[in-house]
This record gives C-alpha cells, structure tokens and sequence, in this order.
C-alpha cells in the first residue's frame, strides 16, 4: 500500500459497488486502439492454469488487437469469472479483452430467477407497510492475512457513518474487522433483503479492499467487483508467492457485488449505497516475474488499479428502474447537459442513491493507518479515515443531511486533496448515480 493511501477496492464498490479515469474511455479500462503483444509463455501459462483448475474446456486466442480472448466452453458463469481472474492476474486487464465467451452451458440470470421464483412461493407473510429505516455498514482497518491485504481506515469511516446514521433514527447492523467475515456480511445482506418493506428508507455503507474486476456479460467492458472481507485471506493466503492463484483465491472468498445490487432492487422508499473502496496493484508488491514484467510494461510503468466499477450498476436490471447518471449541476441546479431535471420521485419505483469513492483506475485515498488530516468544514478538527467518507459526513452536517449538495463539495474537496497529496501524479473523483433529486435527498 502507498504510503499515502488507503489502498481499497467499494464499488463497490464494485466499487456497489463501485466506478471514469481521463486516461480511459469510458466505461472501459484499455484504450481499444493499441496493440498488445502477449508473449507466448504467458498464452501457454494461462492454458496451464485453466487445466490445473478445472477448466478442461476454456480456451484463449488472440483477439484483433492481441488481447488474450476467452473461447471454450463452460458449465457456468462463475467457471468464466474463474477464467477471466486466471487471465488478467497473467497478463493484466489491459490485455484480456473483455468479451464474454458464448457457449456457456448455465447463465446466471437462469439460476437467479429460478431462486426468485423459489423465494416468492416460500418468503411466507407479505412485508410490512410500516415504514423502517434500516441500514448495513461494514468496516475493516485489518484483516487475517496482514502480509497481503494492508491496513487501512475502513473502520474508523464506519464508526462515523454508523453514528451519523443512529442520530438519523436508523436501526443500524454493523460489522466492523473480524465480525466483518465472508458469512458474516452475506448473512446480513440476505436479512436486509427478506425483511425491506415497500416505504422503508436503507442504507447500506461498505469500506474495505477490493477484489479485482472481472467483465460482465453486458458487454462494452463493464465489470464487476468484489468486496474483500476480513476473511477473504487467511493462512492460505498469507504464505502464496503465486500472483494467480491469490487473486483465485481472494475472488471466491470475497463478497460479489452482485449480492448488494440485489438489496438495492428491493423495492422501498429510498436506497443508499455507498462503497468506499477501491482495487490496487499494490497487493503482491513484492512478485516480480515475466508476467509481473509484462504488465508493467503495457501499463508504461505503472501498476495495475482500478476504481470500483459503476457499469454492473447500470446494467438493463437498474436502468429499466430509473438509474441515470447524477451529472454536475451548475448554480442555477439544472444538470450540465441534461434536457430535464427530475422535479419528483416516482414512488412506485424505488428512489436510488449509489454512490463510490472513486472513479475507473483510480484509488480511494486517505493519510496513512493511523494518521489523520484537517476537516474541510472550519473548526471541525482533524478526521481520521478516508478523504471522502470522512469530508461526504462532514459536509452532511453543513447541509442539513441533504446527500446531493453533501456529495458536490465532498467530490471537489476529495479530488483536490487526492492531486495535492500525490503532487499531481494521482486522481480521485467520486461518481453518484441518482433518482432522487436535491430537495428529496436529506437523510434524516
């Protein structure tokens, strides 16, 4: 981890979670046009790797412009997530093209619904009318494999959400370093779920590592993240020299973000994410071989990061609900390009607030473990924790909950703090996606 970073996934993500960089087009993470040249050990590297993980039937080729594209076949789409980790662990992001293989014998959709088919004839009672405020919030600053997954504030920013959301009158659910396990956090995910009722308020904060994007079957590049939990590595992990068979690792033991999304398409009176993470090559600093090499040199130098991906939030699921982007407004409150600005809330769908620290390729940045920085807000004090969480809740305050005017200035505040303090070499620029306009924004 950087010295001055919080080096995370959140958005989650995900980066819910969870996430664009002026040097990519979004929503993709290479630039289409340049040429990669694979060598020939990693190809054959990647073919072995497939085979001593089961994947008897994946296959790779070159795809127009070099990249490493998956053919074969497969049983289902986690074998493809397997895949895609197996490829961009070789040889990196930039050059595994993105393109989901066709033949894939079981989709994921097909098994969603069947479960959703299964939990509408057994969920028992209807859910109450009563409004509720309910709101999950994770934080890690440890976690069991310390050799590999650094240490960072994701504690000390849950502690602030949890009491800010408290005085709100939410009934919160936290878990905070060991409690915040795998089991754990799907556990209360899955009770968050069952029990959301139609005019419910939730939230849901999540600060953390990230695991590594892989794409989704949507196409265009869009990926999705992983949250990593306090257990995603362990002693397993702790003694691995084997840059791929980490990331495998740490992929099937961390949560998929796809679990929050499907709290987030509960219907209710508002939902609020927030994923303050981000993924970075810092993990596995220390392994320097071919592959290692390779990617260095198509990144010109620099290590593999990713921001947590908004894209698997903005996928047919989500947009058919309303989802668009919450663009810049200008003084006058009318969005930057926009035709119209929403006036209302369509109460039969969900109102949605998603929200993540970072945008593609980048980090979410805060001092080092244990240090602190000024509080943008005068007479606040020092903070402790990350630039963005830690300046959105102090904005929250000056704007009387309101999240909308809270965000802008916590944006500006985080992006200009994320230039001063890698002196210009590094960038943070939070992304929000919204249905709920300005004056309806307030959490109180």
């Amino acid at each position: 981890m950087m010295n001055l970073t919080l080096a995370r996934v959140a958005v989650v993500c995900g980066s819910l979670l969870l996430t664009a960089c002026a040097a990519s087009s979004l929503p993709g993470f290479q630039n289409a046009y340049h040429t990669y040249n694979v060598p020939q050990p990693l190809f054959d590297r990647i073919k072995v790797k497939f085979r001593e993980h089961g994947l008897e039937r994946a296959d790779i080729s070159r795809d127009a412009t070099g990249r490493i594209q998956l053919t074969g076949s497969y049983r289902n789409e986690d074998e493809v997530d397997q895949a895609f980790t197996i490829v961009q662990s070789i040889v990196g992001m930039k050059s595994t093209s993105p393109f989901y293989p066709q033949n894939i014998k079981e989709k994921r959709w097909e098994v969603a619904a069947g479960k959703a088919l299964e939990s509408y004839v057994h969920n028992g009672p209807p859910r109450s009318d009563l409004p509720v405020k309910r709101a999950l919030v994770v934080g890690l600053n440890h976690f069991a494999d310390p050799y590999h997954l650094k240490e960072i504030q994701g504690r000390d920013d849950a502690i602030v959400v949890q009491g800010y959301l408290k005085r709100a009158g939410y009934s919160v659910t936290t878990l905070l370093d060991e409690r915040a396990t795998k089991a754990n956090i799907e556990a209360a995910l899955t009770d968050l779920d069952r029990n959301i009722g139609p005019n419910d308020d939730v939230f849901i904060y999540i600060s953390s590592h990230g695991a590594p994007p892989v794409p989704t079957s949507g196409g265009q590049d869009y990926r999705k993240m992983s949250i990593v939990a306090y257990d995603s590595g362990d002693k397993n992990t702790m003694q691995m020299n084997d840059e791929t068979e980490f990331y495998l690792y740490i992929q099937k033991h961390s949560v998929p973000d796809t679990l929050v999304q499907s709290v987030a398409r509960r219907p209710s009176r508002s939902t609020r994410v927030l994923i303050d993470t981000c993924y970075s090559g810092d993990m596995l600093d220390d392994i320097q071989d071919e592959s290692s090499t390779y990617i260095l040199q198509t990144n010109g130098g620099e290590k593999e990061r990713a921001g947590i991906s908004l894209a698997s939030w903005t996928t047919p699921d989500f947009t058919s609900k309303g989802i668009h982007f919450a663009a810049d407004r200008t003084d006058k409150g009318v969005a930057s390009g926009a035709t119209k600005t929403p006036t209302a809330v369509d109460r039969s769908r969900n109102g949605y607030t998603i929200i993540t620290a970072t945008s593609v390729n980048e980090e979410s940045l805060g001092p080092p473990a244990g240090s602190t920085f000024v509080s943008p807000i005068a007479g606040q004090g020092q903070l402790k924790g990350s630039f963005f969480t830690q300046s959105l809740f102090a904005y929250l305050d000056r704007n009387n909950g309101q999240l909308g005017p809270a965000f802008r200035d916590a944006r500006a505040f985080t992006s200009s703090k994320a230039v001063e303090v890698t002196k210009g070499k590094g960038h943070q620029t939070p992304r929000q996606y919204s249905t709920i306009p300005d004056e309806q924004s307030a959490i109180n």
